[in-house]
């Protein structure tokens, strides 16, 4: 605007304005379509997260099922399952609003888990095929989790947000100035 009294007439008649729109359409849709591919992103990091936290609940469900059908010598490992789950809910799900909820590595409780499994002595070929599907079980809850850790990476690049909103300030001021020139 301030610029404009400057300007040759050329480049302020209605052909030179029919460009800047133009120009403009161009990047608008350009940021559209980033700030739709980040939505995207984010949308398929957190459908994933749900697809694991589902999948670490059927399996913990299965290994206390097993370890129940395995018998009343399973009774300590069961216990510690249970104490690691509602550890682990504590931590991601705290019941104070005001805690920010913590992600880190996979205790090392989940190994003692495994090696009380390990520690079960069968007394009949049922309880040993149950032993080894838990041990197999507990591996597999072991591998999510690590899995569920290491992609615990936002999957939205702050960079590149911080570019897009300055983007999209900056095409609406541009905007909002041509509107302004053209009433002018």
């Amino acid at each position: 605007m301030s610029l404009r009294p400057m300007l040759p007439e050329s480049h302020v008649d209605g052909s030179s304005r029919d460009a800047v729109r133009l120009a403009m359409g161009l990047v608008v849709t350009m940021a559209a379509l980033v700030l739709g591919f980040l939505v995207a992103s984010a949308k398929s990091s957190y459908d994933a997260q749900i697809a694991d936290v589902t999948q670490i609940s059927a399996k913990v469900i299965l290994l206390d099922r097993i370890l129940a059908h395995y018998g009343p010598e399973a009774k300590e490992a069961r216990e510690q399952l249970r104490g690691i789950v509602v550890g682990t809910l504590d931590r991601l799900w705290p019941q104070e609003r005001s805690q920010a909820s913590e992600v880190r590595t996979p205790p090392a409780l989940a190994e003692h888990l495994y090696d009380n499994v390990q520690a079960l002595s069968p007394k009949d070929d049922t309880q040993r095929s149950l032993q080894t599907q838990a041990s197999s079980m507990v591996l597999s809850l072991g591998e999510t989790r690590w899995l569920m850790f290491s992609q615990n990476a936002n999957s939205i690049s702050k960079p590149m947000l911080v570019v897009l909103v300055f983007w999209l300030t900056i095409i609406s001021s541009v905007l909002a100035s041509t509107r302004l020139s053209m009433q002018l």
